[in-house]
């Protein structure tokens, strides 16, 4: 059996964080909503987030929120702490492990 380098956990946190800045350039250029922003973020986080730990995983919602409060509901990369941003802090993270725990990971075998 070969290692792959994907199969460090580390290389796979990073690749989820390029796929959530790729999301959310996309979103940029598409010029989706603040709501489909915020639902494509989500899904593109669960997603990667899949077959990572659980802290790996949270911290993905937590820098999801971040890109969206930074750029999406402010300007600039500025983060606020407002009560909606904080909402938002505590649902991120939930829907982002939620999906990675519900998404089955691709067994070895099938590679």
């Amino acid at each position: 059996m070969t290692a792959h380098l994907t199969d460090q956990p580390g290389v796979r946190f990073g690749l989820a964080n390029g796929l959530l800045v790729a999301a959310f350039v996309v979103a940029g250029v598409a010029r989706l909503t603040s709501t489909s922003t915020g639902v494509l973020a989500v899904a593109v986080a669960g997603l990667a987030g899949i077959g990572l730990t659980v802290a790996m995983t949270v911290w993905l919602g937590v820098i999801a929120w971040a890109l969206f409060t930074g750029f999406v509901e402010n300007a600039y990369g500025q983060l606020s702490f407002g009560h909606g941003d904080l909402v938002r802090l505590l649902v991120f993270p939930l829907l982002v492990l939620a999906l990675a725990a519900l998404v089955p990971r691709p067994r070895p075998e099938a590679r």
